[in-house]
Protein backbone atom coordinates (compact mmCIF):
# COMPACT_ATOMS: atom_id res chain seq x y z
CA UNK A 1 0.00 0.00 0.00
CA UNK A 2 1.26 3.63 -1.22
CA UNK A 3 2.24 6.15 1.50
CA UNK A 4 0.45 9.60 2.54
CA UNK A 5 2.85 12.46 1.02
CA UNK A 6 3.53 15.76 3.47
CA UNK A 7 0.58 17.17 5.51
CA UNK A 8 -0.04 20.91 5.28
CA UNK A 9 1.52 23.67 7.10
CA UNK A 10 -0.58 25.15 9.81
CA UNK A 11 0.25 27.97 12.11
CA UNK A 12 -1.25 27.56 15.07
CA UNK A 13 -2.50 30.69 17.74
CA UNK A 14 -4.58 30.23 21.09
CA UNK A 15 -7.51 32.73 21.14
CA UNK A 16 -8.12 34.29 24.67
CA UNK A 17 -11.85 33.82 25.67
CA UNK A 18 -15.42 33.34 23.89
CA UNK A 19 -16.93 29.77 23.90
CA UNK A 20 -13.88 27.81 23.76
CA UNK A 21 -11.37 30.48 25.39
CA UNK A 22 -8.63 29.03 27.47
CA UNK A 23 -9.52 28.29 30.91
CA UNK A 24 -13.24 28.95 30.37
CA UNK A 25 -13.82 24.98 30.69
CA UNK A 26 -13.16 21.88 31.51
CA UNK A 27 -10.37 19.69 29.28
CA UNK A 28 -11.31 17.16 26.94
CA UNK A 29 -11.69 13.39 27.86
CA UNK A 30 -11.46 10.30 25.70
CA UNK A 31 -12.55 6.93 26.76
CA UNK A 32 -12.75 3.65 24.81
CA UNK A 33 -15.91 0.99 25.62
CA UNK A 34 -15.51 -2.80 25.48
CA UNK A 35 -17.04 -2.82 21.70
CA UNK A 36 -14.08 -0.75 20.37
CA UNK A 37 -16.38 2.67 20.10
CA UNK A 38 -14.54 5.57 21.40
CA UNK A 39 -16.20 8.53 23.42
CA UNK A 40 -15.16 12.00 23.61
CA UNK A 41 -16.60 14.50 26.01
CA UNK A 42 -16.00 18.15 27.01
CA UNK A 43 -18.23 20.78 28.88
CA UNK A 44 -20.28 21.38 25.56
CA UNK A 45 -20.12 18.13 23.11
CA UNK A 46 -20.15 14.20 23.69
CA UNK A 47 -19.16 12.33 20.45
CA UNK A 48 -19.11 8.71 19.80
CA UNK A 49 -16.52 7.14 17.50
CA UNK A 50 -17.80 4.21 15.74
CA UNK A 51 -15.27 1.39 15.93
CA UNK A 52 -15.44 -0.15 12.71
CA UNK A 53 -16.28 2.46 10.00
CA UNK A 54 -16.00 6.42 10.05
CA UNK A 55 -18.75 7.67 11.44
CA UNK A 56 -19.22 9.81 14.09
CA UNK A 57 -22.48 10.58 16.94
CA UNK A 58 -22.81 13.75 18.95
CA UNK A 59 -24.94 15.98 21.23
CA UNK A 60 -24.94 18.40 23.85
CA UNK A 61 -23.07 17.29 27.04
CA UNK A 62 -25.87 18.59 29.06
CA UNK A 63 -28.22 16.47 26.83
CA UNK A 64 -27.19 13.16 28.43
CA UNK A 65 -29.08 10.94 26.87
CA UNK A 66 -29.22 12.68 23.97
CA UNK A 67 -33.73 13.37 24.33
CA UNK A 68 -33.14 16.74 23.04
CA UNK A 69 -31.15 16.91 19.86
CA UNK A 70 -28.62 13.79 18.17
CA UNK A 71 -26.35 14.28 14.98
CA UNK A 72 -24.49 12.21 12.90
CA UNK A 73 -21.72 12.37 10.24
CA UNK A 74 -20.86 9.04 8.28
CA UNK A 75 -18.28 8.74 5.54
CA UNK A 76 -19.82 6.76 3.15
CA UNK A 77 -18.37 6.38 -0.48
CA UNK A 78 -15.30 6.96 -2.35
CA UNK A 79 -15.73 7.64 -6.25
CA UNK A 80 -13.72 8.73 -9.33
CA UNK A 81 -15.57 11.57 -11.42
CA UNK A 82 -15.57 13.36 -14.49
CA UNK A 83 -16.75 16.36 -14.44
CA UNK A 84 -19.07 16.42 -17.65
CA UNK A 85 -20.65 19.89 -16.84
CA UNK A 86 -17.21 21.69 -15.22
CA UNK A 87 -18.85 23.03 -12.44
CA UNK A 88 -16.25 21.62 -10.00
CA UNK A 89 -18.72 19.25 -7.90
CA UNK A 90 -19.73 15.91 -7.98
CA UNK A 91 -23.32 14.65 -10.06
CA UNK A 92 -23.96 10.82 -9.52
CA UNK A 93 -24.47 10.93 -13.70
CA UNK A 94 -20.67 11.69 -13.91
CA UNK A 95 -19.73 8.67 -11.85
CA UNK A 96 -16.46 6.64 -12.72
CA UNK A 97 -15.83 3.99 -10.56
CA UNK A 98 -17.00 4.34 -6.75
CA UNK A 99 -16.79 2.25 -3.94
CA UNK A 100 -18.47 1.84 -0.59
CA UNK A 101 -15.93 2.74 2.29
CA UNK A 102 -17.16 0.24 4.93
CA UNK A 103 -16.05 -2.66 2.41
CA UNK A 104 -12.39 -1.79 3.78
CA UNK A 105 -11.04 -2.59 6.81
CA UNK A 106 -10.99 0.54 9.33
CA UNK A 107 -9.05 0.57 12.56
CA UNK A 108 -9.52 3.50 14.99
CA UNK A 109 -6.64 4.87 17.14
CA UNK A 110 -6.28 7.64 19.64
CA UNK A 111 -4.30 9.80 21.48
CA UNK A 112 -3.77 12.97 23.36
CA UNK A 113 -1.66 16.17 23.97
CA UNK A 114 -0.94 16.82 27.75
CA UNK A 115 0.53 20.10 28.87
CA UNK A 116 1.73 21.30 32.38
CA UNK A 117 -0.60 18.65 33.13
CA UNK A 118 -3.40 19.66 31.26
CA UNK A 119 -5.05 17.79 28.55
CA UNK A 120 -5.01 20.40 26.05
CA UNK A 121 -5.99 17.94 22.54
CA UNK A 122 -7.52 14.39 22.30
CA UNK A 123 -7.48 13.08 18.88
CA UNK A 124 -8.64 10.19 17.04
CA UNK A 125 -7.50 8.56 13.74
CA UNK A 126 -9.45 6.25 11.50
CA UNK A 127 -7.36 4.28 8.72
CA UNK A 128 -8.16 2.69 5.58
CA UNK A 129 -6.41 -0.65 4.69
CA UNK A 130 -7.68 -3.69 2.58
CA UNK A 131 -10.98 -5.09 1.25
CA UNK A 132 -12.92 -6.38 4.80
CA UNK A 133 -12.90 -9.60 4.80
CA UNK A 134 -15.90 -10.40 6.59
CA UNK A 135 -19.46 -8.96 6.06
CA UNK A 136 -20.02 -4.79 6.53
CA UNK A 137 -21.21 -3.60 9.76
CA UNK A 138 -24.84 -3.36 10.66
CA UNK A 139 -24.24 0.56 11.25
CA UNK A 140 -22.96 1.32 8.04
CA UNK A 141 -24.50 3.26 5.63
CA UNK A 142 -25.23 2.28 1.49
CA UNK A 143 -23.42 4.62 -0.81
CA UNK A 144 -25.67 6.55 -2.94
CA UNK A 145 -24.61 4.67 -5.69
CA UNK A 146 -26.58 1.00 -6.44
CA UNK A 147 -23.94 -1.95 -6.44
CA UNK A 148 -20.55 -3.03 -5.17
CA UNK A 149 -19.00 -0.61 -6.96
CA UNK A 150 -14.98 -1.20 -7.72
CA UNK A 151 -13.91 -2.23 -4.00
CA UNK A 152 -10.91 -3.98 -5.81
CA UNK A 153 -10.04 -1.16 -7.79
CA UNK A 154 -9.82 1.35 -4.72
CA UNK A 155 -8.45 -0.93 -2.63
CA UNK A 156 -4.62 0.23 -2.18
CA UNK A 157 -5.86 3.67 -1.75
CA UNK A 158 -4.72 5.49 1.34
CA UNK A 159 -7.58 7.14 3.54
CA UNK A 160 -6.88 8.52 6.74
CA UNK A 161 -9.44 10.41 8.74
CA UNK A 162 -7.37 12.51 11.74
CA UNK A 163 -9.90 14.21 14.03
CA UNK A 164 -8.84 16.55 16.92
CA UNK A 165 -10.90 18.49 19.61
CA UNK A 166 -8.69 20.81 21.57
CA UNK A 167 -9.48 23.11 24.76
CA UNK A 168 -8.66 25.93 23.68
CA UNK A 169 -9.77 28.15 20.38
CA UNK A 170 -6.93 28.54 17.91
CA UNK A 171 -7.18 30.20 14.29
CA UNK A 172 -4.97 27.69 11.77
CA UNK A 173 -3.70 28.55 8.49
CA UNK A 174 -2.85 26.60 5.64
CA UNK A 175 -0.10 27.99 2.79
CA UNK A 176 1.08 26.22 0.41
CA UNK A 177 4.87 26.84 -1.75
CA UNK A 178 3.24 29.54 -4.02
CA UNK A 179 2.61 31.84 -1.17
CA UNK A 180 -1.30 31.38 -1.07
CA UNK A 181 -3.39 30.44 2.49
CA UNK A 182 -6.12 30.20 3.77
CA UNK A 183 -7.24 30.58 7.65
CA UNK A 184 -9.80 29.03 9.88
CA UNK A 185 -11.18 29.40 13.18
CA UNK A 186 -11.30 25.91 15.25
CA UNK A 187 -13.90 26.87 18.18
CA UNK A 188 -12.23 25.19 21.34
CA UNK A 189 -14.40 22.12 23.14
CA UNK A 190 -16.99 22.09 20.96
CA UNK A 191 -15.97 21.45 17.52
CA UNK A 192 -13.87 17.94 16.35
CA UNK A 193 -12.06 19.45 13.45
CA UNK A 194 -10.71 16.88 10.95
CA UNK A 195 -7.64 16.34 8.65
CA UNK A 196 -8.60 13.89 5.74
CA UNK A 197 -5.45 12.66 3.41
CA UNK A 198 -5.79 10.95 0.54
CA UNK A 199 -2.96 8.82 -1.54
CA UNK A 200 -2.15 6.86 -4.29
CA UNK A 201 -5.40 7.11 -5.89
CA UNK A 202 -5.66 5.59 -9.14
CA UNK A 203 -6.66 7.96 -11.31
CA UNK A 204 -8.28 6.83 -14.85
CA UNK A 205 -7.09 10.08 -16.70
CA UNK A 206 -6.12 13.67 -16.37
CA UNK A 207 -8.83 15.16 -15.66
CA UNK A 208 -10.82 12.58 -13.66
CA UNK A 209 -11.64 14.07 -10.11
CA UNK A 210 -12.24 12.43 -6.71
CA UNK A 211 -15.59 12.90 -4.23
CA UNK A 212 -15.91 11.40 -0.77
CA UNK A 213 -19.60 10.98 0.39
CA UNK A 214 -20.42 11.67 3.53
CA UNK A 215 -23.95 11.22 5.22
CA UNK A 216 -25.43 13.79 7.23
CA UNK A 217 -28.06 13.20 9.68
CA UNK A 218 -29.84 15.66 12.10
CA UNK A 219 -32.78 13.61 13.74
CA UNK A 220 -31.67 11.30 15.74
CA UNK A 221 -32.50 12.33 19.18
CA UNK A 222 -34.02 9.74 21.25
CA UNK A 223 -36.81 12.04 22.86
CA UNK A 224 -40.49 12.80 21.45
CA UNK A 225 -40.09 13.47 17.81
CA UNK A 226 -42.90 15.71 17.92
CA UNK A 227 -41.02 18.01 19.93
CA UNK A 228 -37.48 17.37 19.22
CA UNK A 229 -37.46 18.15 15.49
CA UNK A 230 -34.72 19.50 13.29
CA UNK A 231 -33.60 20.78 9.96
CA UNK A 232 -30.70 21.23 7.94
CA UNK A 233 -29.87 24.64 6.61
CA UNK A 234 -27.04 25.92 3.65
CA UNK A 235 -25.54 28.46 3.72
CA UNK A 236 -25.50 30.00 0.52
CA UNK A 237 -24.67 33.24 -1.35
CA UNK A 238 -28.22 33.92 -2.59
CA UNK A 239 -30.44 32.53 -0.20
CA UNK A 240 -31.04 29.72 2.62
CA UNK A 241 -31.99 26.42 1.72
CA UNK A 242 -33.64 24.62 4.58
CA UNK A 243 -33.92 20.74 3.94
CA UNK A 244 -34.26 17.56 6.14
CA UNK A 245 -33.93 14.00 6.01
CA UNK A 246 -36.58 12.38 5.29
CA UNK A 247 -36.60 13.91 1.98
CA UNK A 248 -35.42 12.18 -1.07
CA UNK A 249 -34.64 13.75 -4.39
CA UNK A 250 -32.53 11.15 -5.89
CA UNK A 251 -35.68 9.93 -8.16
CA UNK A 252 -33.83 11.30 -10.95
CA UNK A 253 -29.90 10.78 -11.37
CA UNK A 254 -27.49 13.98 -11.46
CA UNK A 255 -29.58 16.17 -9.28
CA UNK A 256 -27.34 16.95 -6.25
CA UNK A 257 -27.04 20.67 -5.73
CA UNK A 258 -23.42 22.62 -5.53
CA UNK A 259 -22.98 24.34 -2.51
CA UNK A 260 -22.56 28.24 -3.35
CA UNK A 261 -19.38 29.67 -1.78
CA UNK A 262 -19.68 32.76 0.68
CA UNK A 263 -17.81 35.54 0.27
CA UNK A 264 -15.37 36.74 3.07
CA UNK A 265 -14.78 33.42 4.56
CA UNK A 266 -12.60 30.54 3.97
CA UNK A 267 -15.01 28.25 5.75
CA UNK A 268 -18.11 26.81 4.38
CA UNK A 269 -21.13 25.19 6.73
CA UNK A 270 -24.77 23.92 6.74
CA UNK A 271 -26.60 24.02 9.76
CA UNK A 272 -28.56 21.43 12.29
CA UNK A 273 -31.13 23.85 13.04
CA UNK A 274 -34.32 23.07 15.88
CA UNK A 275 -37.62 23.31 13.88
CA UNK A 276 -39.63 25.20 16.44
CA UNK A 277 -36.76 27.49 17.14
CA UNK A 278 -34.89 28.23 13.80
CA UNK A 279 -31.84 28.38 16.13
CA UNK A 280 -28.69 26.77 14.90
CA UNK A 281 -27.51 23.94 16.93
CA UNK A 282 -25.35 21.81 15.38
CA UNK A 283 -23.00 22.18 11.77
CA UNK A 284 -20.80 20.28 9.16
CA UNK A 285 -17.97 22.59 7.76
CA UNK A 286 -15.07 22.21 5.56
CA UNK A 287 -12.36 24.52 4.84
CA UNK A 288 -13.12 25.39 0.82
CA UNK A 289 -9.46 24.75 -0.42
CA UNK A 290 -7.85 21.77 0.20
CA UNK A 291 -3.51 21.21 0.00
CA UNK A 292 -2.43 19.14 -2.91
CA UNK A 293 1.45 17.60 -1.87
CA UNK A 294 2.85 16.52 -5.37
CA UNK A 295 5.47 13.75 -6.32
CA UNK A 296 8.54 15.64 -5.42
CA UNK A 297 7.17 17.84 -2.57
CA UNK A 298 5.66 20.65 -3.73
CA UNK A 299 2.29 21.86 -2.18
CA UNK A 300 -0.04 23.65 -4.26
CA UNK A 301 -3.79 25.08 -2.40
CA UNK A 302 -6.85 23.90 -4.57
CA UNK A 303 -10.40 24.58 -4.62
CA UNK A 304 -13.02 21.78 -2.76
CA UNK A 305 -16.28 22.12 -4.28
CA UNK A 306 -19.32 20.22 -2.35
CA UNK A 307 -22.60 19.37 -3.98
CA UNK A 308 -25.81 17.42 -1.61
CA UNK A 309 -28.80 16.12 -1.97
CA UNK A 310 -31.40 14.89 0.39
CA UNK A 311 -31.84 10.77 0.15
CA UNK A 312 -34.49 9.69 1.87
CA UNK A 313 -32.32 8.54 5.48
CA UNK A 314 -30.30 11.46 5.14
CA UNK A 315 -28.89 14.34 3.21
CA UNK A 316 -25.43 13.00 0.89
CA UNK A 317 -22.87 16.03 1.15
CA UNK A 318 -20.00 15.19 -1.40
CA UNK A 319 -16.38 17.01 -1.02
CA UNK A 320 -14.88 17.00 -4.25
CA UNK A 321 -11.28 17.30 -5.31
CA UNK A 322 -9.36 18.00 -8.17
CA UNK A 323 -7.16 15.30 -9.96
CA UNK A 324 -3.54 14.55 -8.21
CA UNK A 325 -2.20 11.87 -9.94
CA UNK A 326 0.96 10.50 -8.14
CA UNK A 327 0.11 13.09 -5.11
CA UNK A 328 -1.82 12.97 -1.72
CA UNK A 329 -4.56 15.85 -1.26
CA UNK A 330 -5.03 17.15 2.41
CA UNK A 331 -8.36 18.49 3.38
CA UNK A 332 -10.23 19.91 6.56
CA UNK A 333 -13.87 19.29 7.28
CA UNK A 334 -15.26 20.07 10.62
CA UNK A 335 -18.80 18.76 13.14
CA UNK A 336 -19.42 21.05 15.99
CA UNK A 337 -22.14 22.13 18.49
CA UNK A 338 -22.55 26.02 18.93
CA UNK A 339 -22.16 26.26 22.34
CA UNK A 340 -25.21 28.83 22.82
CA UNK A 341 -27.55 27.20 21.49
CA UNK A 342 -27.14 24.51 24.06
CA UNK A 343 -31.08 23.23 25.58
CA UNK A 344 -32.05 24.54 29.13
CA UNK A 345 -32.10 20.64 30.57
CA UNK A 346 -34.63 21.52 33.69
CA UNK A 347 -37.51 19.20 34.89
CA UNK A 348 -39.32 17.60 32.06
CA UNK A 349 -42.56 17.40 31.42
CA UNK A 350 -43.30 14.58 33.52
CA UNK A 351 -42.06 16.31 36.17
CA UNK A 352 -43.45 19.61 35.81
CA UNK A 353 -46.87 17.94 35.61
CA UNK A 354 -46.61 16.39 38.90
CA UNK A 355 -45.23 19.36 40.54
CA UNK A 356 -48.09 21.69 39.04
CA UNK A 357 -50.95 19.06 40.26
CA UNK A 358 -49.14 19.10 43.13
CA UNK A 359 -49.20 22.62 43.53
CA UNK A 360 -53.04 23.40 42.64
CA UNK A 361 -53.47 20.25 45.27
CA UNK A 362 -51.32 22.54 47.64
CA UNK A 363 -53.31 25.66 47.26
CA UNK A 364 -56.80 23.98 47.33
CA UNK A 365 -55.46 23.02 51.13
CA UNK A 366 -54.65 26.68 51.86
CA UNK A 367 -57.87 27.92 50.82
CA UNK A 368 -59.84 25.26 52.97
CA UNK A 369 -57.67 26.41 55.97
CA UNK A 370 -57.91 29.75 55.51
CA UNK A 371 -61.55 29.76 55.30
CA UNK A 372 -61.76 27.69 58.59
CA UNK A 373 -60.47 30.59 60.06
Amino acid sequence: MGTLLATSTLSVSAQEGGPGGQGSGSPPEQTRTADGSVWVKTDIISIMADSEIPQLHFWFAVDEHAEHAKFQTSYVMIVEFEDLNEDGAYQSGEALHFAPLAAYEWSLTTGSVVEDGITTEVWLKYTKSGVRAGPVPLTSEPAALEGSGSVARFEDVTLQIWAHIYLNDYQGLVTDDRGANVSYLVEGRSELKMDIEIGNFPFSSETSSVALQTLQKEDLDSGDPQQNRHRVRTRERTHNNTIDSSMNWTTIGGNETQFERMNGTDTQCMDFIDAASAVPQGFFSWVDQALITWPGGEQELVYVNASYVPTGAGIAVYLSYPNFDGGSILHDPSIGLYADAAPSMGLDTDTLLALGIGGVVILAVLIVLVRRK
